[in-house]
């Protein structure tokens, strides 16, 4: 099937444009795909991380007992300030609590706690006691990046959506035929353009999806400025109006206390309305007062329009305003549209599980991209100083991203191996990773040799996956096969993914070191 192709002039230009955008947002979005593969999955992995939750069993929650523990442990709860509950499910079998502390300090001025509905035992969660999942989500928008983190990943968003139409734009003469072409039996660069561009047609819906979804959330504030500053005289009120109503409601100064209907009543009646969604959150404002509001979030978990939102008057206990499962304007829909098709949260886990190996096919589509650019610069028109500062910069981003392997490996040991008795656990988990990752992409700028460094990475990531299980057996006695009998799925499947994950490393890692002997030896009898 052969489309209309660009005119040279405009093909170069676009080539061109594409190849620079590509590199230089290259290994951050290797990064950004990566670390938001595993975040897909940050509600399943708090059970692997932290064992003390597995043995907590899910059972329906009293909102007002809530309320009650949190004021017996927190004398300053201030009830009358906001308050978020989100209800323990089977990822996530504790309760999350957040509200408002009545303090001087400004820095300390928030609750964030988990509650165990079993005993009531309520832990303080600013300094969390594990953070594999936190880690790598908040690594997916550079967030350990001060203020600017969420910016430079929404820039590299937009720049990753033009590298997108540019790749198109590119191949579209023969984008049909460019699938079928792909052959390990051709020259280096041909192999490495095939696979790049065969991959970046799978992955390319959901590489848009990726693109446009996280340039929305990166630079949400810039795009929603101009709105707010000509149209709503610099108050956001109005937009969030229509797609978060909860947001919108404001205590008032002069209301009075008043006595409250039962939120617990509320809860199930709502239930009852909708007996196949779930009741994910409850938010109360200006709790005891006469214009307290409580909000309630639904969502059925496999429509991707299946949620919806609900404000109550806690004084009178009737609904005052509602966004409704599958009737709503297109303003409602848009922004929680983008959140499900970002975070994967409809159609259950085995939409994640395809998101994932997405993300992974667009993490190969981008060291393949990085290996064109290098290699399409081993030709004579270069000297030997721009070949070499290539071939630098193809080593720098190889070790920035293969590197990441091993080192999310060493953040899940860490999490087997640091003992819960040590205070601010969660900043040695993450001081393993981050200084484990700097290390191996230090060790890795020693190595000269390209395809060593791919093995050797290979060897130490499958090395280190292969202990997580082996770790995580030896700590907890969940052995994977045991997690499997006592119907702890979610157990059992992160320690064989990394079983699978190490065995596959080290299996291409033998093929690849078999491949390159291959090639010395053929050299050497050419010679």
């Amino acid at each position: 099937m052969n489309l209309k192709a660009l005119n040279p002039r405009l093909h170069n230009i676009i080539f061109h444009t594409h190849t620079v955008a590509g590199i230089v947002i290259s290994f951050a979005l290797f990064v950004i795909f990566y670390a938001g593969a595993f975040a897909l999955f940050r509600d399943e992995l708090y059970q692997w991380e932290n064992h003390r939750a597995r043995q907590v069993t899910i059972q329906k929650v009293d909102t007002e007992e809530v309320l009650s523990q949190v004021k017996a442990h927190y004398p300053n709860f201030k009830e009358s300030g906001q308050t978020r509950i989100i209800y323990n499910n089977e990822s996530q079998p504790y309760i999350q609590f957040n509200a408002d502390l009545e303090t001087d300090d400004k820095r300390n001025n928030r609750i964030r706690a988990l509650i165990n509905p079993e005993t009531w035992e309520i832990t303080d969660n600013r300094k969390p006691l594990t953070t594999v999942g936190e880690t790598l989500y908040h690594l997916h928008y550079f967030d350990q990046i001060p203020e600017a983190g969420i910016w430079i990943s929404g820039f590299f968003s937009l720049f990753f959506l033009f590298a997108i139409v540019t790749g198109v734009l590119i191949h579209w003469k023969n984008i049909i035929r460019k699938f079928y072409a792909f052959s390990i039996k051709k020259k280096m660069k041909n192999i490495w353009t095939d696979a790049h561009t065969m991959l970046s047609i799978i992955g390319l819906p959901f590489q848009v999806v990726y693109a446009v979804t996280g340039c929305l959330f990166g630079l949400l504030t810039l795009l929603l400025a101009p709105s707010v500053i000509l149209m709503f005289q610099g108050s956001a009120d109005p937009i969030f109006e229509n797609i978060q109503p909860q947001r919108t409601m404001r205590p008032g100064e002069e209301a009075k206390e008043a006595a409250m209907v039962s939120i617990t009543n509320i809860y199930d009646e709502l239930q009852k309305e909708f007996p196949n969604h779930t009741i994910q959150s409850a938010q109360t404002i200006h709790y005891g007062y006469e214009d307290a509001t409580l909000s309630f979030r639904i969502d059925d978990g496999k429509g991707i329009a299946n949620d919806g939102n609900l404000v109550y008057s806690l004084a009178s206990g009737k609904r005052i305003a509602e966004i409704l499962p599958n009737d709503k304007t297109y303003t409602q829909t848009v922004y929680n549209l983008m959140t499900k098709l970002h975070f994967a949260t409809y159609g259950g886990i085995l939409l994640k599980m395809i998101y994932f190996i997405l993300a992974m096919i667009t993490c190969f589509s981008i060291i393949s991209g990085v290996m064109i650019w290098k290699t399409a610069r081993d030709k004579s028109n270069y000297t030997d100083k721009q070949k070499h500062f290539h071939y630098q910069v193809t080593k720098v981003y190889l070790a920035i991203c293969l590197g990441l392997f091993p080192a999310t490996a060493l953040l899940f040991i860490a999490n087997k191996t640091i003992p819960f008795s040590i205070e601010d656990r969660a900043f040695y988990e993450n001081a393993v990773f981050f200084g484990g990752w700097l290390i191996l992409i230090l060790i890795g700028l020693f190595w000269n040799n390209l395809k060593q460094l791919n093995i050797r990475y290979l060897i130490i990531g499958g090395i280190s996956s292969i202990l997580i299980p082996i770790l995580n057996g030896i700590v907890t006695g969940d052995w994977f096969f045991i997690a499997f009998a006592k119907a702890k799925y979610i157990i059992a499947s992160i320690d064989i993914f990394w079983l699978l994950t190490g065995v596959s490393a080290l299996w291409i890692a033998h093929l690849n070191h078999q491949s390159k002997n291959k090639t010395t030896k053929h050299s050497l009898e050419i010679k």
